[in-house]
């Protein structure tokens, strides 16, 4: 039997998951539904299903069955090392039921029905092991990426992808927030209509010039008709406005684009846009945007909070890698 039937057979009974904290139990149910919806195939359904089920009851034997919602990054590096050091797991395997984790929880990050900001699991690095990708990967990409990602969609001729994808870079946009942009004003400036985020904030979300010459190209593309929505399928006279999950399919594109110019396995999510595009800002990699003096401009971690609606500017540094190590050893000469 291989280590992950091992690790559920002692940890998982009936007994033990009857208690396990019920928004926990429906939080999973509803990760495994959209799973079920994006057609992922049936073993890693059933494998993010086991892992996570070991994990809600580790929370409730650890944790004091607390939402896995409310948990910090002390209670996944502790949830880390517990996989390691008492259940003997592998590296690869840790990994791997840490990854199902930071799914489900950068899944509750993207939806509204959940009132969750930062997905403190991905903040816990994993186990090291030789020539493997870090948890981060599917979290972030580079500005680069960004760029040649979206050419790619335009060789393609798919031109609504490639608008949906500088947007949702652009404006750091949710998806649910994104979904609601409507097609009118978008070329009188650099922000959409106002639409409605989390906590019922109210604001619109912008894009930069490049972005709005894609948009422009796309509407006359797409020609009159009397859809309110950015978004559409179909063309001629059977088009209509798309469904809240289309928004999600047409990024896994991306993905896939990604993971091809990456030449490696890249299961990107909306909210990954997010997280690169307030990365990007903090860290001055975006050519588009100068300083006074001519170069990218480095915007101050209290500038993104405003950006991205943020109340708490921790919430901000929460979406960003942490650069403490490469910052300790710039502070001591090391690593040169």
């Amino acid at each position: 039997m291989g280590s992950r039937g091992r690790v559920y057979n002692r940890t998982y009974t009936p007994e033990l998951w009857t208690q396990v904290n019920s928004e926990n139990k429906a939080i999973l149910d509803d990760f495994i539904a959209e799973y079920k919806q994006r057609k992922k195939s049936i073993n890693t359904i059933d494998a993010y299903y086991q892992n996570i089920r070991i994990i809600l009851i580790y929370i409730l034997k650890n944790c004091g069955n607390k939402s896995i919602l409310e948990l910090g990054k002390k209670d996944f590096r502790n949830l880390s090392i517990w996989l390691s050091d008492e259940c003997g797991l592998s590296s690869n395997r840790v990994n791997s039921m840490k990854s199902a984790c930071n799914s489900m929880l950068t899944y509750c990050e993207d939806d509204d029905s959940y009132d969750y900001s930062i997905n403190y699991s991905k903040k816990v690095k994993g186990i090291p092991r030789e020539a493997v990708k870090t948890d981060e990967d599917d979290f972030f990409f580079t500005y680069d990426e960004f760029i040649q990602v979206k050419e790619e969609l335009l060789k393609q001729d798919k031109l609504q992808t490639a608008v949906l994808w500088s947007i949702f870079f652009d404006s750091a946009g949710r998806r649910n927030e994104v979904f609601q942009i409507q097609k009118h004003g978008l070329l009188t400036g650099n922000k959409t209509n106002i639409v409605r985020g989390k906590r019922g904030k109210s604001f619109p979300l912008i894009y930069l010039d490049d972005t709005k010459e894609l948009i422009k190209q796309y509407l006359e593309e797409r020609g009159d008709d009397n859809i309110e929505s950015l978004w559409i399928k179909g063309s001629g006279d059977n088009k209509e406005p798309v469904k809240y999950e289309t928004l999600y399919d047409r990024i896994l594109t991306c993905s896939e684009i990604l993971a091809k110019i990456r030449g490696e396995e890249t299961n990107i999510f909306p909210h990954a846009s997010r997280h690169s595009r307030i990365e990007c800002l903090l860290n001055g990699e975006d050519p588009r945007i100068k300083d006074a003096d001519g170069n990218n401009k480095v915007f101050t971690l209290d500038e993104v909070r405003m950006f991205a609606h943020h109340e708490d500017i921790s919430t901000t540094n929460g979406y960003a890698k942490d650069h403490t190590d490469e910052k300790i050893d710039d502070m001591f000469g090391l690593g040169k």
